[in-house]
């Protein structure tokens, strides 16, 4: 069995650290902003007007972190019931090599890894053409990913 919950507070670690960056610069953000010349003492406010899109799309970005953050902190030592599903742990095999992933319904915590027992474990969420493929799955299904080219793999464990 993998310890999930292990893995879990690696990720959160990870997403901890990711979240104080955010916040950071969204901090510097608003203090350009606030920097920047008004309408009516530039012609160009153009600076102003990207800036602003920019914050808000960092806003954006941190609140997806936020609830990543909160999903992760939810996930138990429990067991799986061996379906792959939100929340679930899985490893997966592909060309003799075992990648590790997270399955987690917050596009916030997307492409986070981090590294447990010499396995790599990636945040993936459903939405994504490898959480589509595998969704529903449980160990010893094959998998078939078709991209830029066809990908088959196998699912070692759900957990």
């Amino acid at each position: 069995m993998r310890d999930r919950k292990i893995i879990a507070d690696l990720f959160i670690k990870t997403l901890e650290k990711n979240i104080e960056a955010s916040a950071g610069s969204i901090a510097m953000q608003k203090d350009y902003l606030a920097d920047q010349p008004g309408p009516m003492q530039s012609r160009y406010d153009s600076a102003l007007v990207e800036g602003q899109w920019q914050l808000s799309d960092m806003q954006k970005s941190h609140a997806e972190m936020l609830r990543a953050l909160e999903l992760l902190k939810g996930i138990t030592q429990e067991e799986s019931d061996g379906i792959i599903r939100a929340g679930s742990i899985i490893l997966l095999k592909q060309n003799g090599k075992i990648n590790g992933y997270l399955l987690l319904d917050a596009k916030g915590g997307a492409g986070a890894s981090v590294f447990h027992d010499g396995i790599k474990y990636t945040i993936i969420t459903p939405q994504s053409p490898l959480g589509q493929a595998i969704s529903g799955k449980k160990a010893g299904d094959s998998v078939e990913l078709k991209t830029s080219r066809r990908i088959t793999c196998t699912v070692e464990g759900v957990y």
